[in-house]
């Protein structure tokens, strides 16, 4: 009974593991992305001469809401 138990054990730490490694990684490939398209609308408000009105939500998320105004 204990092998059956352990089988299950084993199993259920690896599919927890799993979709913990995934969430993590769907979360920091968010995070780089937005950071990215953040950089490229900074700069590119700054090239056009405006002002960067940047509110960000969520620090976990990095949603945001972004503006330049000229």
């Amino acid at each position: 009974m204990t092998l059956l138990t352990n089988k299950y054990f084993i199993s259920a730490s690896i599919v927890i593991t799993a979709l913990l490694l995934a969430g993590s990684f769907i979360l920091l490939t968010n995070y780089y992305f937005n950071t990215k398209e953040i950089n490229s609308f900074t700069s590119q408000c700054y090239d056009h001469g405006g002002q960067v009105l940047l509110e960000i939500h969520n620090n976990f998320t990095n949603d945001y809401s972004f503006e330049c105004k000229r």
